[in-house]
């Protein structure tokens, strides 16, 4: 399924936008292709529900070859994508009671209050915020790996103070905010749960944390470094994490991107209260970020919502939202491979993914900021 099967295609100029600016953004992608930078490229563009812009080039690696041609009904491993995903999926159990955002993690899991834990909250792990960015972890797609994941998350120490600054926990938060769910829910997988709670009530049939759904091509990102392989927990120990180990089409990223857009409703549904979808999108730590600008010094915390990234007036250019979009946007990035960005005052949604990895990390942010801003400069 390709995004202009559920959002009917439209010319640029119907949509209010300038053709020529969305055409550069091709351009540009094509040309870091034939540079080298990249062996394929997607780039679509969805404005008010309606496609402006899909298109897929060059190959992918499947496991058995890297020249097969990509296309836009590839499945596509997430990476920390997967993270406002998994948050939503708490967001869900919020509303149904079954945890809090500011639930002391230890109510849900009592073997986490240890190591100086005992006040980390839902809320500081989905804001990078709780102290553990540091845990050693292996896959979590087996009951034995995930069950060692937790005992992991539990027996490490605290690395600095609760809440004090933010730094990126590329697994370990939305873990255990799963484990906490999943406990409060009956125990079922976090596949399972998410299913059930989010995919398909949002039509979203791609979509998993476990293996590939349906008979679409999986593209392997980063490329393996020896052929022929398969998706296992080694070499991809991501597989079942919350935090990294999503995988789906092109047009669930977006059917995702619009169930937050539109504040909670998908398929004329609400999935979502309002007011979730607006914490989920709020500054969290808004007041220490203004009090570190005023004063003079470089904030300690990151412009986190719970789940996203967001752009803010000083927007962390590295991630990709590059110069143009509004401070209200929010999104999320997957390793040097899937950029993501919703855009609140254009309506708007990008999604951006290559076919291998960008060994140099300048480079990413280059491409990722040349590609938004080039889409961008085509809001009228």
């Amino acid at each position: 399924m390709r995004p202009s099967d559920l959002y009917p295609a439209a010319t640029p100029a119907e949509m209010g936008l300038r053709p020529q600016a969305l055409e550069n953004a091709c351009a540009y992608i094509e040309n870091e292709i034939a540079a080298g930078s990249v062996p394929g490229a997607a780039l679509v563009v969805v404005r008010q529900e309606r496609t402006v812009l899909e298109r897929a080039w060059g190959t992918y690696c499947d496991g058995q070859t890297r020249h097969r041609p990509y296309d836009l009904e590839t499945t596509n491993l997430f990476y920390s994508f997967s993270k406002p995903i998994s948050a939503t999926v708490v967001a869900l159990a919020v509303e149904r009671g079954l945890v809090g955002w500011d639930d002391p993690v230890a109510r849900h899991v009592p073997a986490f209050a240890q190591g100086g834990k005992e006040a980390i909250t839902i809320r500081h792990l989905l804001t990078h915020s709780a102290g553990i960015p540091s845990v050693p972890l292996q896959e979590a797609l087996t009951d034995h790996g995930w069950n060692a994941c937790v005992q992991a998350c539990c027996q490490h120490p605290l690395e600095w103070p609760v809440g004090s600054r933010s730094a990126y926990h590329a697994l370990s938060g939305l873990l255990m905010a799963a484990e906490c769910v999943r406990r409060a829910a009956g125990n079922a997988t976090w596949d399972e749960l998410a299913r059930a709670w989010l995919f398909d009530p949002l039509g979203a049939e791609s979509l998993s944390f476990a293996r590939p759904r349906g008979d679409a091509p999986l593209a392997l990102t980063p490329q393996p470094e020896a052929l022929p392989t398969t998706l296992e927990p080694d070499p991809y120990l991501l597989l079942g994490h919350p935090a990294g180990g999503g995988m789906g089409l092109l047009v669930d990223i977006h059917r995702f991107l619009w169930l937050h857009l539109n504040d909670g409703l998908a398929n004329g549904a609400r999935l979502l209260q309002p007011e979730t979808v607006h914490e989920m999108r709020r500054l969290q730590h808004a007041a220490a970020i203004q009090a570190a600008r005023a004063a003079g010094r470089e904030p300690a915390h990151e412009p986190w919502g719970l789940g996203w990234l967001l752009r803010d007036e000083m927007g962390p250019h590295w991630f990709g939202f590059g110069q143009l979009t509004a401070p209200e946007t929010f999104g999320h990035a997957g390793i040097d491979t899937v950029l993501t960005a919703a855009e609140p005052r254009a309506r708007l949604t990008i999604s951006f993914l290559t076919t291998d990895s960008q060994k140099d990390p300048d480079q990413v942010t280059r491409i990722r900021n040349g590609v938004t801003d080039r889409v961008m400069q085509a809001v009228a």
